[in-house]
């Protein structure tokens, strides 16, 4: 097993805007796992050396891990400790969580490109898609999204002028528009709905795949802290290309 890479140094990254558990878990993943740092088999320091790492209680570490087991990241064998495993070829991420295909992509270690983009200024009313935001200007971004030279989905947003502006998204736009509602504090939370559909005209021409092929649809509502919304979001994904997992609780 190689040196165990020392994070101490890291630990002043920790914002305290986020649960701990969720700052720990993100800064063991950049640490360790995406800096390759550690490899397939490489064990993570145990619960009481990171515990002490990060000055954090073994409940919060152990939830930390648990996080990076449910995403897929690491293997946890009760007495032996936790194992990197092997990246999966899917993108892979929880659904839960408020991210871009490309922070999920970058998370997998996967590199993912824009192709076929197009930013042009709509007015609502003329959009069918766009029928839930309010009357007036907006801005339509559309793509398509490629791991290596395959296709792997496309992705329509529609961002309200009032919300920003055509000139700030085109002058901003680097692959995701929810990127750049995070970044300027204008989105909160989404309502997202999934979708078994078809790749059938327009959607197969899109992605260039066979008549029919599987597709998985994400149509999302994003809002920001009054639940105004700020982006209308429609995605076809190829699934054999992504991987979402939601944890579902029993009720109190």
């Amino acid at each position: 097993m190689p040196p165990t890479p020392d994070v101490g140094d890291n630990i002043s990254r920790i914002r305290a805007r986020r649960p701990l558990q969720t700052e720990i878990r993100d800064a063991l993943l950049n640490e360790y796992i995406l800096s390759n740092k550690l490899q397939p088999g490489d064990r993570l320091p145990s619960e009481t050396e990171l515990s002490r790492l990060f000055g954090a209680s073994r409940v919060t570490i152990r939830t930390a891990l648990q996080s990076l087991k449910d995403q897929g990241y690491i293997r946890i064998v009760r007495g032996s400790g936790s194992t990197v495993l092997p990246r999966p070829d899917a993108i892979r991420s929880g659904i839960d969580r408020l991210l871009s295909f490309d922070t999920y992509a970058t998370q997998s270690g996967k590199e993912i490109l824009t192709d076929d983009l197009e930013i042009t200024r709509i007015d609502t009313a003329d959009d069918p898609l766009a029928d839930v935001l309010e009357p007036g200007p907006a801005t339509k971004v559309s793509r398509t999204k490629k791991i290596g030279r395959k296709k792997v989905a496309w992705i329509v947003d529609y961002v309200p002028e009032d919300v920003l502006g055509f000139a700030a998204i085109q002058a901003g736009f680097q692959g995701s528009v929810l990127d750049l509602l995070l970044a300027g504090d204008l989105a909160e939370y989404s309502d997202c709905t999934l979708t078994s559909v078809s790749a059938v005209g327009d959607l197969r021409k899109r992605l260039g795949c066979p008549e029919g092929t599987p597709l998985l649809q994400l149509s999302e509502l994003t809002r920001d802290t009054a639940g105004k919304v700020v982006n209308r979001s429609e995605a076809w994904l190829l699934p054999d290309s992504f991987t979402f997992q939601l944890r579902r609780r029993r009720e109190s």
